[in-house]
């Protein structure tokens, strides 16, 4: 049985918007990674901030005493 070239057309471009929203969806999945792997990055970045805020305030506490 041939199927008309509209239908046939229509089938097709089906696919294809059905194609793009399981792409969607995936982009979708890899953005909220992406967001929760940014949101621990920036805590490891104020950890490691703060850390360094407590090193140098000691080596300040260090330039007014005599060896």
């Amino acid at each position: 049985m041939m199927v008309p070239d509209n239908l046939e057309l229509v089938l097709k471009l089906e696919h294809k918007v059905d194609q793009l929203l399981d792409h969607c969806q995936a982009l979708t999945r890899e953005l909220q990674q992406l967001r929760e792997e940014n949101r621990g990055l920036l805590k490891e970045r104020d950890g490691v901030c703060s850390e360094l805020d407590r090193i140098l305030g000691k080596l300040d506490g260090l330039d007014g005493e005599t060896p």
